[in-house]
């Protein structure tokens, strides 16, 4: 599992509640479709997602963020649309295209007051993370009909249990737990720290490495003996033997190697942001 570091500011339409910051981890390899950045104190500080943004939940429905901009915001899309408009503010409303202007109209007659226009809903203000609702509120031909409805925000995502760099775990519907940073082993007073990518279909941990269909620390025939073992593992330690040539009167121990922390690499690769319409 890999990530690269994508410096420099997203410039995305506002988001209510939530700023993008300036970098994100944007993953690789089995992590591609998946960033990792700060989230803020709201969301539970750094996570992973798959989505750069909350989705919101309507009557068991979920609407998903759309980074284009209704009047400086994002909006919602899936079983209608949530977007702000220049009249009512922030609105609820399907059938029509988000960015639509509801109509409402009345006429009081008799003493009694009739209602007409859109079918559409209104809300002041987003649900906080982890719970509660915000009510929308009936508008247009349904302003005496309608039934309020409530809304949710809700963020399938893997939280960091201890800092930037390590285990992040599920939650809000988000199964499975994954990594952030390069896991580093120790074992015979030294560290090993795994390589960012792949070298002829395998990692390099330093002075680890698989060679001749073995995994070794040091050089397969030396003199001096060498080591064999398996690749190390997140999960539990792994027992590399001291190794020698027949006959040689090298002496060495075992050395055992385990997970010790997670870290920032110093790798660079190139990276694929996106890509352009050139219209002729």
């Amino acid at each position: 599992m890999s990530f690269h570091y994508m410096p420099g500011q997203f410039r995305v339409p506002k988001i209510p509640n939530f700023t993008l910051p300036d970098g994100i981890w944007c993953g690789a390899d089995a992590d591609s479709g998946v960033f990792a950045f700060d989230a803020g104190y709201s969301w539970g500080g750094r996570i992973m997602s798959k989505e750069l943004c909350f989705s919101l939940s309507i009557g068991g429905i979920t609407m998903k963020p759309v980074f284009s901009s209704i009047n400086g915001y994002i909006h919602w899309s899936g079983g209608g649309y949530v977007y702000y408009t220049q009249t009512y503010g922030w609105v609820y409303m399907s059938g029509m295209f988000p960015g639509y202007e509801p109509v409402e109209d009345y006429d009081y007659k008799d003493g009694e007051t009739t209602w007409t226009g859109d079918r559409f809903y209104t809300f002041y203000s987003f649900p906080q993370p982890g719970g509660g609702a915000a009510t929308l509120t009936p508008r247009g031909s349904i302003h005496d009909s309608g039934e309020p409805k409530e809304m949710s925000t809700v963020w399938p995502r893997w939280k960091a249990k201890r800092g930037e760099f390590g285990e992040y775990e599920a939650v809000d519907g988000m199964e499975g737990k994954r990594w952030l940073g390069l896991p580093r082993f120790q074992g015979g007073g030294e560290y090993f720290v795994r390589s960012f990518a792949k070298t002829n279909g395998y990692f390099t941990y330093g002075r680890i490495r698989h060679a001749d269909g073995k995994w070794v620390i040091g050089e397969p025939g030396s003199d001096a003996g060498w080591h064999e073992g398996s690749e190390p593992s997140r999960e539990g330690s792994v027992t590399f033997r001291f190794t020698k040539k027949e006959g040689s009167e090298a002496q060495g121990r075992d050395i055992s190697v385990s997970l010790y922390d997670h870290i920032k690499g110093d790798e660079h690769a190139k990276a694929y942001l996106g890509e352009v319409a050139v219209w002729r």
